[in-house]
């Protein structure tokens, strides 16, 4: 058989991965995942499922049994710096990322840390918060920033690292409806592969191109945002319309 020569390398391709915390919890169980350029998949599942475990593999802040190859590097010791620049990871809580006097500081705090000149990580730094429109922020201080300003300011941070891709973290959380919609349209914007834990199936469908479902540390389905959505019984909470509700019974 012949193989297809139009199908693009993948960017990570993650192989019978296994992982298990100190005290015995099995938090991932033989997952296998391909992420292809220009995709965006969201990362689906209940709280506890493994969904923020499989991506903390990714970078190498965790590290399991399993084979994982990101941008055709092998994730080892000796390759950890070169893959972990190649992503960039935007965690759920924005203060574990802001900690400089200004956000220009913090923003270019990443390309400082990368070996670069002063001189060009603050230019890369302007940038980034020009890319996140920001640019009017960068001589505030980070705490005096609104809960979608930090946010973006998070993601300004890693773009002016500039990785092949992205992770985000339950992006929208603490996010009133202007600060998610004006998120949505920078993410949207951005050319990076992208991966999306979320629980908020309205995210989803308008970022991603693919979902995935953990359930129980392993990925037990594949599709379309609402093919994911129907199968496994998500619905819409009243009282947190940006949330989402997880009922246990899934459809066979």
């Amino acid at each position: 058989m012949t193989t297809p020569t139009n199908v693009p390398a993948p960017l990570i391709e993650v192989r019978n991965l296994y992982f298990q915390y100190g005290d015995g919890t099995q938090a991932l169980e033989g997952v296998n995942f391909t992420l292809y350029p220009g995709e965006t998949v969201a990362l689906l599942g209940p709280n506890g499922s493994g969904k923020t475990t499989f991506v903390l593999q990714l970078n190498g802040v965790l590290s399991g049994e399993g084979s994982i190859t990101v941008c055709g590097l092998p994730l080892t010791k000796e390759t950890l710096t070169r893959v972990r620049a190649k992503i960039g990871m935007v965690f759920q809580d924005s203060d574990e990322q802001l900690f400089m006097p200004t956000v220009l500081d913090d923003v270019a705090f990443g390309p400082l840390n990368q070996g670069m000149g002063e001189r060009e990580a603050i230019a890369k730094a302007k940038l980034a918060l020009e890319q996140a429109s920001l640019a009017q922020v960068w001589n505030k201080a980070p705490y005096h920033l609104s809960a979608g300003e930090k946010r973006r300011v998070a993601l300004a941070g890693v773009l002016a690292m500039e990785p092949e891709i992205l992770i985000l973290d339950e992006p929208t959380t603490f996010l009133d409806p202007p600060a998610e919609r004006n998120l949505l349209q920078l993410l949207r914007d951005l050319p990076q592969a992208k991966l999306i834990v979320t629980h908020n199936v309205r995210l989803a469908a308008s970022l991603a191109s693919r979902a995935v479902f953990f359930e129980k540390g392993k990925l037990v389905a594949s599709g379309s945002v609402s093919e994911i959505a129907e199968r496994f019984h998500w619905t819409y909470s009243d009282l947190a319309p940006a949330d989402l509700r997880y009922s246990a019974q899934r459809r066979f």
